[in-house]
C-alpha cells in the first residue's frame, strides 16, 4: 500500500550536465572581464601623448694648443761619454841606479811642468865615467896632433927625395893611414865621452810634457833599471772624450776632414757639477769602427786645459779621466723647420691639429730630425694650425675640440660654461 516516488530515470543525464555547465561559466567569466579591462586600459594608454628621446649632446673635449712657425734651427745631438787621457806615458829610466833625489810633487795628483826635474838617479859613476872618456878624448887629440906632425915632416923628406912613387907607396910615406887612424880614434873618444855625459844627464828624470801624476811605482833608495817602470803622467794639456751616437746622427755632425778642418762645437755637463757650469770642446775624430755591442758611431771630443789650470778658464769644474759625461754636440742648421716638443709628436709620425672647424685632426708630418726632447719637422705644420699641446685618451678624427678657457654655448635653460684654468691635461684626457 506503501508507494515511493522516484524521479524518471530519463531526468537524470540531464540535471547532471546542467551542474557542470554552471560551473564552467563561473570561471570563465571573471578572465573575461580581466582581459576586457586590460584590453581597455591598453586602448587608452596608447591614445595619449608619447615624450620624444632626444639623442645626447656631443661634449667637446678642452685642449690647450700652440701655433709654431717655420724657422732655421739647428739639431743637437745628445749622448753619454768616457773620458780617456790624451796623452799617457809611463816613464822608464833609461840608465840603472839607486833613486837618491825625489820632488815633493812626485805624488799622485802632482803637477809637473815640461822639463822639470822628477827624480834623479845616483849620478857618481856616470860622473867617473864621463871623466874617463874626457882623458880618452884628451889623449887620441894629442895622438892626431902627433901625427899631423909626423906628416908634415914626411912630406918635407919626400919632396926633397924628388922621385915618382905609386899612389899606395907614396900614402905610405906621407903617412896617410897613420893620420886616418888617429883622427878615427879621437872621433871614438868623442862619441864615448858624448855618451857618457848623455847617461850623466839621464840619471836626471824630467818630465816629457805639462802632465799630473797619476801612479808612482818606486821611492827614495829604489835601484831601478832600465825595464822599471817609474810613474806614469798624465797629459793637462787636453783630453778626450769616447762617445756613441747612432750612426744617422753623423749626418749632422761635422768631424775634422781633408775638407774640414774644424769639427763641431760641444758642451759637456755632469750630473754633479755646480748647475749651469759647463766645459766645451771639439769633435776631434770619427773612429772607424762600430761599437761591438750598441752598434753605435764612436767619436773622440777633445776638451782643452780639462783641469782648468788656465787664467781663462779658472773657476770651471775639472773634467777627470774616467768621469762619464753628458755631451751635447752642435749639428748643421736647417733651414725652415718646425721645432717640436718630443712629447708632442703621436704614434706613427703623427700631431694632433685642431682642424678650423674645431675638431680633431690627426696629421702625418715628415720628422727630419730626432732628438732627446725635440724634433724636427720639415713639413706638415705651419704658422696656421694650432697644434694640440695637451693630452688626450683615445683621440679619434673628427672628435669636437674646444680651447682651454673658451666659453662654450649655453645649452637651452641652461648657461654657459668654461673651460678650467691653469696648465694641465685637457679634457677627455
Amino acid at each position: 500500500m506503501e508507494h515511493t516516488a522516484q524521479a524518471p530515470a530519463a531526468d537524470l543525464p540531464t540535471s547532471t550536465r546542467r551542474g557542470g555547465g554552471g560551473r564552467l561559466l563561473r570561471w570563465l567569466l571573471p578572465l573575461l572581464v580581466i582581459g576586457a579591462s586590460g584590453l581597455v586600459a591598453q586602448m587608452l594608454l596608447g591614445s595619449g601623448p608619447q615624450a620624444r628621446i632626444a639623442p645626447p649632446a656631443k661634449q667637446a673635449r678642452v685642449v690647450t694648443t700652440a701655433r709654431f712657425v717655420p724657422a732655421t734651427n739647428t739639431p743637437v745631438v745628445e749622448a753619454m761619454g768616457t773620458v780617456i787621457a790624451a796623452h799617457e806615458s809611463v816613464l822608464y829610466p833609461q840608465v840603472s841606479g839607486p833613486v837618491v833625489a825625489m820632488s815633493d810633487q812626485l805624488i799622485p795628483g802632482g803637477l809637473f811642468q815640461a822639463g822639470e826635474e822628477m827624480l834623479r838617479i845616483d849620478e857618481a859613476d856616470y860622473r867617473f865615467n864621463l871623466r874617463k872618456q874626457e882623458a880618452a878624448v884628451a889623449t887620441a887629440r894629442a895622438a892626431l896632433e902627433e901625427e899631423e906632425g909626423q906628416q908634415v915632416v914626411a912630406q918635407r923628406e919626400y919632396e926633397m927625395l924628388d922621385r915618382n912613387l905609386d899612389a899606395a907607396v907614396k900614402a905610405l910615406v906621407l903617412r896617410k893611414p897613420q893620420l886616418a887612424s888617429a883622427r878615427a880614434s879621437l872621433d871614438g873618444a868623442e862619441a864615448n865621452r858624448d855618451q857618457a855625459r848623455l847617461d850623466l844627464e839621464r840619471t836626471r828624470i824630467v818630465a816629457p810634457f805639462v802632465g799630473i801624476v797619476t801612479r808612482r811605482n818606486v821611492d827614495l833608495g829604489t835601484r831601478v833599471a832600465t825595464s822599471t817602470a817609474l810613474l806614469t803622467l798624465v797629459s793637462t794639456e787636453a783630453v778626450w772624450i769616447e762617445v756613441s751616437v747612432p750612426v744617422a746622427d753623423l749626418a749632422w755632425i761635422d768631424v775634422p776632414s781633408a775638407e774640414q778642418t774644424r769639427g763641431a762645437s760641444v758642451e759637456v755637463t755632469q750630473s754633479a757639477w755646480p748647475t749651469g757650469h759647463s766645459r766645451g770642446g771639439r769633435v776631434l775624430r770619427l773612429i772607424p769602427e762600430l761599437d761591438s755591442d750598441s752598434r753605435m758611431a764612436r767619436l773622440l771630443v777633445e776638451v782643452p786645459d780639462p783641469l782648468a789650470l788656465r787664467p781663462e778658464n779658472a773657476g770651471l769644474p775639472p773634467v777627470m779621466v774616467n768621469d762619464y759625461l753628458r755631451v751635447r754636440i752642435e749639428g748643421r742648421p736647417l733651414d725652415q723647420v718646425v721645432t717640436l716638443e718630443r712629447r708632442l709628436l703621436r704614434d706613427g709620425d703623427q700631431v694632433w691639429i685642431m682642424a678650423p672647424d674645431d675638431t680633431l685632426e690627426i696629421r702625418p708630418v715628415e720628422v727630419v730630425f730626432r732628438g732627446r726632447d725635440k724634433v724636427f719637422i720639415q713639413s706638415g705644420i705651419d704658422s696656421r694650425d694650432r697644434v694640440i699641446t695637451a693630452d688626450m685618451s683615445t683621440p679619434v678624427a673628427g672628435t669636437p675640440l674646444r680651447e682651454r678657457g673658451a666659453a662654450t654655448a649655453a645649452p637651452e635653460g641652461g648657461y654657459a660654461q668654461h673651460g678650467p684654468s691653469g696648465a694641465g691635461k685637457g679634457a677627455g684626457s
